[in-house]
């Protein structure tokens, strides 16, 4: 729709289809500008040098002055187009290389590909294009990026090459980037999530942009959004997004009431936010959650008779099958059942109450595709998760790690396997899916098959995942997707079922009457005063009597660390079991060789996912070398933008999707509250041998089932009704 603005000035926003007339030996030209309603209009003016399929924001008159007139263009903007539509195009007059070969590349990355050509050039390999394609892409973008950032004349030292090409994606070819910078210095924390907040305020406040600024306002929002992401939850609301920016930015709320709206609405004409029922969410996460369930809802209309493969055994083949297992007959006639119902179906959810249960439907599964020469891939998300599947499994089937499986490419984070070039399986289950986010469910159903059959096998009742959402959960009640119980499945009696019931029936009770770590939960009174001297002794006895690694295979949880008892047990384990008691500052935190930590990061020179657990084996001011649990080393330095946490004591948040051989949980009177029904069955699933828990256990369980829960806030389950 055209508007106009002061001085007469028409604005106009189109993206140029055809370039009718260029001045040989000017800037002049006319060009067709096709709007989002598809209508057309010509334009005139000086475009310098301009790339078909841009966008443009115009301003300029009318000639003549009637509706429908060309624009005499008097100033203007442009940027590499957003709509995935243009972006094969604008490739090809931009670099020269063939529309078939730009067409390939977008089906393959979609609106990333651009995010890919800048950072990660060497990966448009994996859309199998000519090499001299390639190479017209990749020398084309460079030497085309080098003279657009020419004219920003950028003054603001320390800003990477790529962080200025995306700046001016957003904002315009013709825009003044050093000019922009200094006058919205928010504006790199608002589209770069690898800067802290202190540091975006410290350098504003350098600048000359106070607390009290439009500015920076716009960047608590974002900051506000992203730290609820950090605690799982996609949408936060209106009343509780003014409060946090008030206390991000340590003002007045009587500053912030006028600022707010009108920086919301900046950040919704960026596309960075969505904004719905007054609630506001990051605009990934409100697209990611629309995404998985347009993917779900195709893939629910997948039948088991389109399939080239067959899996579904007879009665006589599926016993014999499943006859490695040493299950009664009646118990094996059972998970037959199951599982041939699973198997007709392409895409399915299976409860388990425990992870043993899912180790049970995993390994039947395996064997069932050993025995058909079907091409079966199992994938978890952690690395301790990894390791114990593969153990217990024990058959020859590829088992790999969800970043693994969807090829994340460690620098930008992009996963390579996509529906055009998904991983070659016929069958794909996932042990612990409900440890997966919304971002991650996508990229896994966006890597899988579309021939083939993909399997999530979690523990609904349990915390939220360690990124964003519990999609899990989410899918069990939304009744899009068809969902199974392994109870039903000739799944063996077993104690720590049994506990997992007592957890959510409420009749859970401390037992004091002996320590039995065998049990798979254990309970231990122990006076606050003595829990810093008690739990290092506790670690060492247990790793001794068990045989194991009292740090890597014994892991002590905390509700919340942020309490000086819980803080004087971290030093006490410290003093205890490192090898040099006196701490080395890296990065401005004190780190221990031989201490765990959790680095939230996929590190890019190791095969460790994201929120992998290190330990640090050299330790200087200006690096720090690591080793994960595979045995994969990485190397940070200090200049690298990496969040490390201490793993010694872990929050409920780290514990997701992990497995340890015991798993000690602290519990204080002042952190009573946050042990929820969560909580206690998380860390179940967690242990293989037991759960310990030590403190104050006395009246502990009563109450358990009214504690607030855990839960996640999106708006999927939202969604999925108005559908």
């Amino acid at each position: 729709m055209t508007e106009t603005f002061q001085n007469d000035l028409v604005r106009e926003e189109g993206t140029l289809v055809d370039i009718v007339f260029r001045s040989p030996t000017t800037a002049w030209g006319i060009g067709v500008f096709r709007r989002e309603d598809s209508t057309v209009f010509c334009a005139t003016g000086d475009f310098g040098k301009t790339v078909l399929y841009e966008d443009f924001i115009l301003y300029g008159k009318r000639v003549p002055d009637i509706e429908g007139g060309d624009i005499e263009v008097k100033e203007f903007t442009s940027r590499p187009p957003r709509s995935v539509a243009a972006i094969s195009g604008y490739l090809t007059s931009l670099t020269g290389a063939s529309r078939g070969a730009t067409s390939k590349l977008v089906a393959h990355f979609g609106a990333e590909v651009i995010e890919i050509l800048e950072r990660s050039p060497e990966a448009i390999s994996a859309a199998d294009i000519p090499q001299q394609d390639m190479d017209r892409l990749i020398s084309g973008w460079r030497t085309q990026r080098s003279d657009r950032l020419a004219m920003s004349k950028i003054e603001v030292e320390g800003i990477q090459l790529y962080k200025l090409s995306r700046l001016q994606r957003y904002y315009g070819n013709e825009v003044d980037l050093n000019k922009l910078i200094k006058a919205d210095p928010y504006c790199l924390y608002i589209h770069f999530e690898d800067m802290p907040f202190a540091k975006a305020v410290a350098l504003a406040n350098k600048l000359g942009v106070t607390n009290q600024s439009e500015s920076a306002v716009r960047g608590a929002v974002i900051a506000a959004l992203r730290r609820e992401a950090w605690l799982g939850h996609s949408v936060i609301e209106g009343a509780q997004l003014g409060q946090t920016v008030v206390k991000l930015l340590k003002v007045h709320p009587d500053m912030v009431r006028p600022l707010l709206a009108p920086a919301v609405a900046e950040l919704r004409k960026h596309e960075l936010v969505h904004v719905e029922d007054r609630k506001i969410q990051l605009i990934q996460l409100h697209e990611a959650e629309h995404t998985l369930f347009k993917l779900i809802e195709e893939w629910s209309l997948k039948e088991e008779q389109d399939l080239d493969l067959d899996l579904v055994p007879s009665m006589e083949m599926g016993l014999k099958m499943l006859k490695p297992l040493k299950k009664s007959k009646s118990d094996l006639k059972a998970l037959y059942t199951g599982l041939s119902a699973l198997l007709s179906e392409c895409f399915a959810i299976v409860q388990c109450q425990t992870f043993n249960d899912q180790i049970h439907v995993a390994k039947a599964l395996s064997l069932i595709c050993q025995a058909y020469g079907a091409q079966a891939i199992i994938t978890t998300y952690t690395l301790e998760m990894l390791a114990e599947a593969e153990t217990l499994i024990n058959l020859p089937i590829p088992v790999m790690t969800y970043a693994e499986l969807i090829g994340l490419d460690a620098e930008t984070g992009i996963p390579l396997a996509r529906a055009a070039s998904p991983v070659e399986a016929d069958i794909i289950i996932v042990i612990g899916a409900d440890a997966l986010g919304i971002e991650e469910m996508n990229h896994l159903i966006e890597a899988a098959p579309q021939d083939g059959r993909l399997y999530l096998l979690g523990c609904p009742k349990d915390l939220p995942s360690l990124s964003v959402g519990q999609p899990f959960a989410d899918l069990m009640e939304s009744n899009v997707i068809k969902a199974f119980h392994s109870r039903f499945w000739g799944v063996s009696e077993a104690d720590i079922r049994l506990a997992q019931e007592q957890i959510w029936d409420g009749s859970l009770e401390p037992d004091t009457g002996k320590f039995d770590p065998t049990q798979p939960i254990c309970w231990v009174g122990c006076e606050n005063g003595l829990l810093p001297e008690f739990v290092p002794e506790l670690l060492d006895q247990l790793a001794k009597a068990f045989g194991v690694n009292p740090l890597n295979d014994i892991r002590v949880v905390a509700p919340a660390t942020n309490n000086k008892l819980i803080r004087d047990v971290i030093n006490s384990i410290a003093t205890f079991f490192a090898e040099d008691p006196e701490p080395v500052l890296f990065q401005n935190r004190k780190h221990h060789a031989g201490l765990p930590i959790v680095v939230r990061q996929p590190l890019a020179t190791s095969d460790c996912p994201a929120f992998s657990v290190y330990n640090p084996v050299e330790i200087s001011s200006s690096e720090m070398k690591l080793v994960g649990s595979n045995g994969a080393q990485a190397t940070i330095h200090r200049e690298d933008r990496i969040d490390v946490f201490d793993a010694v004591v872990m929050t409920p948040k780290f514990i997701r999707g992990r497995r340890y051989q015991v798993v000690v949980l602290i519990a204080l009177e002042a952190q009573k509250q946050l042990i929820n029904q969560e909580l206690l069955s998380s860390l179940l699933n967690a242990s293989n041998r037991s759960l310990v828990i030590v403190g104050d256990i006395e009246g502990l369980c009563e109450g358990l089932t009214e504690r607030e829960s855990s839960r996640s806030r999106s708006k999927l389950l939202h969604w999925v009704g108005e559908k």
